[in-house]
């Protein structure tokens, strides 16, 4: 029984039906007054004689059930009429979803009613996650670092003096309603040997609008309407950051891309300018938000070139709203080396200017041997989760097996999405903190740290 999907609770199907049905009896009454309700008692006594020539005595109960019978037939070709005209529009505006326009209806109304969830970060790491969140909820944002400057977003903004558009390219594209041909365009690499070899699709087509519009945030809505984007991507800043890092030894290490190869501890980032300008519909995203999420990605190269915006840091202190922190699988070379899940939170929160961190998601997933193996050849070992640590902090840890067998010691999108939005959920509701981490814990129960 499909119909009966457009009544459950929340949907605000139920109150339209009524002031359908009851506009309907206000035009039947106004008809009944303007043609005269005197032709109704005609008709009236014309099924009464019809019935007495037929059984010889008046019948008020089949008179009754006459007018039932008629109410119901009126009812039913309404409803049906009501439900070719809604097909034939949605056939028309959206002809490919022909088949199933009741489940997409009844999907997207509940996932607008979703909770407003800001993810702050970049890399490859938030893709990943965002390809699971947008089955969640469309109130999401990307609050996306623009700090890059290696591969075709390095050359981009050194040649046209505009932000580097590739992990603003990598958000739309997980973001798109449906990935696909368009994804496979937006991140098509030129090849040859000329001035576009290398260069990615979607890169020049992102700067290609920032130079007709004049504006970035003009462009990142122009293509979210190309692709379909289910929530939005918004840059951190619209200045042209350079990220630099202070190691533990006094060097300064100029570029997001020269950090890493510099392997050496780090002591802080920032940036040049110092105090770049942040995009305002990202700070009111921030504080409009019911959850903010931070990562996963690089610690020191995707989501603190974010919290180095004087503004968006700020807006992150200020918010009501829970944060999360997303650890990382595994330690990168160059920027987390030997780091655990406290130093990572704790660097965080270093940047953020204040103990803002107040549940921390870490993998305790076991990964194949010979996966880890190959990490180990490359200087990347799983991070260690050290719950005293973590606790000192005043951060909830949650531990859960987020990764994703078949790719190595990468998060699994799905794993990912579900154990954050069961968290999200469970903090929209009026838990008792004692609940809460009663709650929380059967994910510890399940996958125990071997």
């Amino acid at each position: 029984m499909r119909f009966f999907k457009w009544l459950h609770p929340g949907l605000h199907i139920k109150r339209w039906l009524f002031l359908f049905g009851l506009g309907m009896m206000c035009t039947s009454f106004g008809i009944v007054l303007t043609f005269n309700y005197q032709w109704i008692g005609q008709v009236e006594e014309w099924t009464f004689r019809l019935l007495y020539e037929a059984t010889g005595h008046y019948n008020y109960t089949v008179l009754a059930s006459l007018g039932i019978v008629i109410l119901l037939a009126g009812i039913l070709i309404m409803g049906w009429s009501t439900r070719r005209l809604i097909r034939t529009m949605l056939g028309v505006i959206m002809p490919n979803e022909s088949e199933n326009l009741s489940e997409l209806i009844l999907s997207n109304m509940k996932l607008s009613k979703g909770p407003k969830v800001v993810v702050i970060g970049g890399g490859t790491g938030l893709s990943v996650m965002l390809r699971g969140l947008k089955t969640k909820t469309y109130n999401l944002t990307a609050v996306v670092t623009v700090a890059d400057d290696g591969g075709s977003s390095g050359r981009i903004r050194q040649d046209l003096d505009i932000i580097a558009p590739g992990d603003l390219r990598n958000c739309l594209v997980a973001l798109a309603d449906k990935e696909g041909l368009m994804e496979k365009l937006f991140a098509h690499r030129f090849g040859g040997s000329g001035n576009l070899s290398g260069h990615s699709f979607g890169n020049l087509f992102i700067a290609a609008l920032i130079e007709v519009l004049g504006d970035v945030e003009g462009a990142m809505d122009a293509t979210s309407k190309v692709l379909k984007v289910r929530g939005k991507v918004i840059p951190s800043s619209a200045d042209k950051i350079l990220l630099n890092a202070e190691l533990s030894d006094g060097t300064i290490v100029q570029g997001e891309s020269q950090i890493p190869r510099a392997h050496g501890k780090i002591k802080r980032v920032f940036t040049t300018p110092e105090h770049p300008r942040a995009v305002q519909s990202a700070v009111d995203a921030i504080r409009d938000a019911d959850a903010i999420v931070l990562g996963p990605g690089s610690l020191y190269t995707s989501i603190m070139p974010n919290l180095c915006i004087p503004d968006i840091a700020a807006a992150v202190r200020e918010s009501k709203a829970k944060k999360i922190y997303i650890c990382n699988v595994m330690t990168q070379p160059g920027e987390t080396d030997g780091y655990s899940v406290a130093d990572h939170v704790k660097a965080i929160e270093r940047q953020a200017g204040a103990p803002v961190i107040d549940f921390v998601m870490a993998n305790n997933g076991d990964v194949d041997p010979a996966i880890l193996q190959k990490y180990a050849a490359a200087g990347q070992y799983p991070v260690q989760i050290d719950k005293k640590e973590i606790h000192k902090t005043g951060a909830t840890l949650i531990q859960a097996d987020l990764v994703n067998k078949e790719t190595g010691a990468t998060h699994d999108t799905n794993k990912l999405a579900n154990v954050l939005f069961d968290l999200i959920n469970a903090l929209r509701t009026d838990l008792s903190p004692e609940l809460l981490h009663y709650y929380l814990k059967r994910y510890n129960l399940k996958h125990p740290r071997r």
